[in-house]
């Protein structure tokens, strides 16, 4: 039987009216079917994939919500599945919508269990998974109206702590708080499944100075599901062999920035394990501090570790965390940015140049400080700046002429020489010294006393004009005792 002109002017005034609702209430598309139940037609279900906020975006009532610059999307697989034998073209069925319930399949990836007042129902899930944008993390699914589906995250985001709950919800769905028939349902519903996701928010930073580093894990204290508490909060860091784990430190800082007392052993254990890479660092929270952690939501941990360098090597490093029950995946825990290298076996060579030339020769003796000096110097002051770093321990030279060998960060170094054996000439001021690969030696070189004219007083001059000096000086004396002597005979002649 065909539609009688009253039930097609009916129809085309219900589209208008559905047109105008949209746009009143904000909708994202113009819905092009009937504003009723039972009138049939087309909608859709939009999934915003979000981070858990601390707090709620606004209220979840099916309108697209104005999402604060804050609020960070992921990327996650959904599907939607019909329930069957529910057809809300059908008055009575709607009564049975408060009945429903769902949840989540057995493994990852499984469709969810929808019950009826403890009955399960069958579900008809042919269409395919569709992933979330990754600008902000959205995925629509076009659906036929008058049906009540179910909405779930077949595929979870990265790191995410658990799937977020699957959703019941019907097409169309009613308006809260609608001023006419007309305005009353919603064929375009918004839903907003967020995640949990461990290490979100998580940095690590890596200050290398001369021969020592320290590394800066921050994890920020997230909110978790509703009702649900710290039960685990763990950070391990793999330190690599080049280096050498020398202690740590933890700080709570609440949300206002106030700093939050932590105790050892207490509150929390930071535990170094040597394994065949090097060594493990563990922070891992006990039950008061965990309960800390549940009154700081908003705050942040800080774990900082200080080690030595070793030999050649690079900070590049990576943590994971671990929150009840959930670790990062490898590749996604926090890690330096920038990774910065450092070199092996760097050393002073001391060498002395001897009166007489000749090759220079080592010199045993000799002590050296060394300072880091800016990445733009082209040479060193005659005394180390105030904000220069002084590497740990003295640098004395050996028999051969070496000093101890050092694993310093690559960059400029001004050495130093604050003891020097007698004899020889000091370094004056510094001497600007440049670390870009391992086994390198700043070569100092003490002169001898003596080598410069000048150095000191003159010897007497030896050699042929002594000789003649010497000579003449003989003669005379000759010459005098010879007249001395004929005087004498003359006396005793006379005398005679």
């Amino acid at each position: 039987m065909n539609p009688t002109p009253t039930r097609k002017l009916r129809g085309v005034a219900l589209l208008g009216a559905a047109a105008i609702a949209a746009g009143a209430i904000g909708f994202g598309a113009t819905p092009a079917f009937a504003a009723q139940p039972g009138d049939g037609g087309t909608g859709s279900v939009t999934v915003h994939k979000l981070e858990q906020p601390d707090g709620d975006f606004g209220a979840n009532d099916g309108s697209e919500l104005q999402l604060p610059s804050t609020a960070v999307p992921l990327v996650a697989g959904f599907k939607v599945c019909t329930i069957n034998g529910i057809d809300l073209s059908v008055a009575s069925n709607w009564n049975r919508m408060k009945n429903l319930t769902a949840t989540a399949g057995a493994a990852a990836g499984d469709a969810p269990i929808v019950t009826e007042a403890g009955t399960a129902l069958t579900l008809s899930c042919t269409g395919a998974e569709q992933l979330t944008n990754m600008a902000d993390g959205t995925t629509k699914f076009d659906l036929a109206a008058d049906k009540a589906y179910v909405v779930f995250e077949s595929t979870p985001a990265d790191n995410a702590k658990s799937v977020a709950a699957p959703t019941i919800i019907t097409v169309p769905l009613p308006v809260a708080g609608a001023a006419s028939p007309a305005q009353a349902w919603n064929y375009n519903p918004h839903i907003y499944p967020k995640n949990i996701i461990v290490g979100s928010g998580a940095t690590k930073t890596g200050d290398l100075v001369g021969d020592r580093v320290s590394f800066d894990v921050t994890v920020p204290v997230q909110p978790l599901a509703a009702d649900e508490k710290y039960s685990e909060f763990r950070i391990d860091d793999q330190l690599s062999g080049e280096i050498a784990y020398t202690g740590g430190s933890v700080n709570l800082v609440a949300k206002n920035g106030a700093s939050v007392a932590l105790i050892e052993g207490t509150d929390y254990t930071l535990t170094p394990a040597t394994n065949v890479v090097g060594t493990n660092v563990r922070l891992n929270f006990l039950a008061p501090g965990l309960a800390k952690l549940d009154a700081n939501i908003g705050g942040k941990i800080v774990l900082t570790i200080n080690a030595d360098l070793k030999e050649s090597g690079t900070t590049a490093n990576e943590a994971s965390i671990t929150i009840n029950g959930k670790t990062t995946d490898p590749g996604t825990g926090p890690e330096i940015t920038d990774p910065e290298n450092f070199w092996g076996g760097i050393h002073i060579m001391k060498e002395a140049k001897l009166v007489g030339g000749g090759a220079n020769v080592p010199l045993a003796g000799a002590t050296f400080d060394v300072y880091t000096a800016a990445a733009a110097a082209t040479d060193c002051p005659a005394t180390p700046d105030t904000g220069a770093v002084k590497i740990r321990g003295s640098f004395v030279s050996g028999s051969d002429g070496t000093t101890s060998k050092v694993t310093v960060a690559q960059g400029k170094y001004c050495v130093y020489e604050t003891g020097y054996p007698a004899g020889y000439k000091p370094l004056v001021g510094g001497q600007l010294f440049t670390v870009d690969d391992s086994d390198l030696a700043a070569t100092v070189v003490n002169v001898q006393v003596g080598v410069d004219d000048g150095d000191l007083p003159s010897l007497p001059i030896t050699g042929a004009a002594g000789n003649v000096l010497l000579l003449g000086g003989g003669g005379l004396a000759l010459i005098v005792a010879g007249l001395l002597f004929a005087a004498r005979r003359r006396k005793e002649h006379a005398q005679a």
